[in-house]
């Protein structure tokens, strides 16, 4: 009876625990759905995030990656933000590395590959479960600071490290003798241990820095749940990781012990574990020993790392396409090889929107090697537009993925002076900080770049504004592609033989007035200003003297 009644105990215990783990895997895959939906909040700090990124340019010429201007002007951190479907810290920074650096892929490779990742997970659930619950384990932002492990110069062995060894194994020594022969060595495990805490102070918290090794251990885990992934599609990723297998598994039982968590131990274990850390400098003696191993291995370490951020990313991307209403694959053209703006050179677009717009308005316009001069009155979707094409410019040439319907596009970097703030503590005003910039555009001469500029020189007089803006564009269109926005109408007829001229207006029907955001051809013969401020109430009288003095301005010869 006794053993029966056991056996039901343990029965219940079994039940309990397969009830748990069920309620554990379902709380993560609807976690996970709410995360590839993006329902899901996720903080995201700006200082670690871009780790990953910092530590690469290094290794990237800078006039391949997004500028901080740029990135800044054409809000990608929220673009960054919509894309992020990301369930690991890994795939996070991989993600903002991704966005902020330019692939050439001159024979279309990794556009095929990229973009057929892409395919698979979104039609292969069950692939992209396993991926992301393998993942899981990596969610917490502490793990942010492998880059700093990987990426930054290990601690150098001092050549004093032996005298560590010496004061652990004299610490261990003092124990057994005071157990084992006389109390009196209580003192000196008493001074090996306040020695040994010193040494923890000072050496030890130079060689640990930020980096959790913790984290480290558990992306050696997840590295190896990866591996065993089996997958009916080629996926470069897993096989990286497939093909270090082996590595992973004896570099995991080497740092097992670095691995252990004191704040997630038992009472007793953490105990145990602090004491031999602290006293008996366990920890720093087992990492001193790995550490020409971490060193002859970073190459290896650097690309399970890329692996696992690279597979969360494209899930990420994979996830964010399935809730666009349009996207597609771009096709690339190229400038001519004598260094000019030719006219091989194609931007052809149809239905082109705005990632942060939502019921966005597409729109489709064909340039021809040609820059665009873009009028209108306020509000009516200038700098929006060129934010829409320096945008999708971006994701065309960083994850092979543009918001339109179809499109065509060159191979630019682009650069844009969007965001102008005047600077009371330095001394700067809008127009100052505005010619450091162009000044920046006009030395480069390369021609490789798309210019974004809204409400060029807006920050000085009328004459000398439209004088300045018509010769630096006529400069700036012989070498690259610009697209400007104004309200100086007085440009268009200065700048016909170098630019295209396109326009938006506002839309008046009776006494109600609206915006439609569609870019029309051509350019802005005339605006709707007093129109609107009529119908907003102000007096009949100003409107009347509003409409006369600006017919005198028209005219060639005011009265």
């Amino acid at each position: 009876m006794n053993y029966e009644k056991q056996f039901r105990q343990i029965w219940r215990s079994i039940k309990s625990w397969v009830k748990f783990r069920e309620r554990r895997e379902n709380r993560i895959r609807k976690h996970l759905n709410e995360i590839r939906r993006g329902e899901c909040e996720i903080r995201r700090d700006y200082d670690w995030i871009p780790l990953y990124f910092r530590y690469r340019q290094s290794d990237i010429p800078a006039q391949v990656t997004v500028d901080d201007r740029t990135w800044d002007d054409l809000e990608m951190d929220q673009v960054f933000a919509r894309v992020d479907r990301t369930v690991s810290v890994i795939g996070r920074q991989y993600l903002y590395a991704m966005l902020r650096t330019y692939k050439s892929d001159l024979s279309g490779q990794e556009k095929q590959r990229l973009n057929a990742l892409y395919s698979v997970f979104r039609t292969d659930v069950s692939l992209r479960d396993k991926i992301q619950v393998a993942l899981y384990p990596l969610r917490r932002d502490v793990n942010a600071w492998l880059a700093t492990l990987f990426y930054e110069d290990l601690p150098v062995k001092s050549k004093y490290s032996w005298l560590i060894y010496l004061c652990s194994g004299f610490f261990f020594l003092s124990i057994v003798l005071m157990i084992a022969v006389n109390p009196i060595f209580f003192f000196a495990a008493l001074g090996m241990a306040l020695c040994n805490l010193l040494i923890n102070a000072f050496y030890g918290s130079r060689v640990f820095r930020r980096a959790d090794l913790v984290s480290f251990a558990t992306m050696l885990s997840v590295a190896a749940k990866l591996a065993r992934i089996v997958s009916s599609s080629s996926i470069c990723e897993l096989d990286t990781l497939k093909s270090l297998k082996d590595f992973t598994a004896r570099l995991n039982k080497k740092v097992f012990w670095l691995s252990l968590n004191e704040e997630q131990a038992s009472d007793m274990a953490a105990v145990v574990y602090g004491f031999l850390n602290h006293f008996g400098l366990a920890r720093l003696v087992i990492f001193l020993r790995v550490i020409d191993d971490l060193k002859k291995s970073i190459d290896k370490l650097r690309r399970i790392f890329e692996a696992i951020g690279s597979l969360d990313a494209c899930i990420a991307v994979a996830s964010w396409l399935q809730d666009l209403p349009a996207s597609a694959i771009p096709s690339f053209n190229e400038s001519n090889e004598n260094g000019s703006t030719g006219a091989s050179e194609i931007i052809d677009v149809d239905g082109m929107y705005h990632p942060l717009i939502e019921n966005a308005v597409g729109n489709s316009f064909f340039l021809r090697g040609e820059s665009v001069l873009i009028t209108g009155s306020n509000m009516s979707g200038k700098t929006s537009f060129i934010k829409t094409v320096g945008i999708n410019m971006i994701l065309a040439q960083t994850v092979f993925v543009v918001l339109a319907e179809r499109a065509c596009l060159p191979r630019r970097i682009v650069r844009s002076s969007i965001k102008r703030e005047e600077q009371v503590l330095d001394g700067q005003s809008y127009y100052s900080r505005e010619i450091e910039l162009l000044r920046e555009f006009l030395n480069c001469d390369e021609n490789r770049y798309l210019f974004l500029v809204d409400e060029i020189f807006r920050g000085t007089n009328t004459i000398e504004r439209v004088a300045i803006s018509a010769a630096t564009l006529r400069y700036l269109t012989h070498r690259n592609i610009v697209l400007v926005t104004t309200h100086d109408i007085e440009l268009q007829p200065l700048l016909a033989n170098c630019a295209r001229m396109f326009h938006f207006s506002e839309q008046v029907d009776g006494n109600r007035y609206y915006f439609d955001f569609i870019l029309r051809d051509g350019p802005c013969h005339e605006g709707n200003a007093i129109r609107l401020i009529e119908l907003k109430g102000y007096p009949p009288d100003l409107v009347t003297e509003a409409r006369y003095l600006a017919d005198n301005q028209r005219s060639p010869n005011p009265v």
